[in-house]
């Protein structure tokens, strides 16, 4: 993972990007940190616009390699970076962990 400050930021399209500071290229991994302090891992996809010692750019959520645990109401539930690995761990039960899967929001 590229070591480089990320910020989101609104492309032309319309779509989410982000603002590197300093030089990204295709592929790059990097860390994008909103205000708020939400933080999210992204890849590259294509570079926008270079110049100034920033380089905007698309991006794509990249996937997590571990999935993280969340515990809550004396259950454990496994999220695998929202993709669907595996039946819900939770009984059907996500929302009472402040989470969501493909299980519980599919109606079959």
């Amino acid at each position: 993972m590229s070591n480089t400050t990320a910020t989101p930021t609104k492309l032309r399209s319309g779509d989410w990007g982000a603002r590197v500071e300093g030089a990204a290229a295709v592929g790059d991994t990097i860390q994008i940190t909103a205000r708020s302090g939400k933080s999210w891992i992204a890849t590259v996809d294509r570079v926008v616009w270079t110049g100034s010692g920033a380089t905007i750019c698309s991006t794509r959520r990249a996937a997590t390699a571990t999935p993280r645990t969340v515990k809550g109401n004396g259950r454990t539930a496994t999220v695998s970076g929202g993709r669907r690995s595996r039946r819900c761990t939770t009984d059907g039960n996500c929302s009472s962990f402040g989470l969501s899967c493909f299980d519980c929001d599919t109606d079959y």
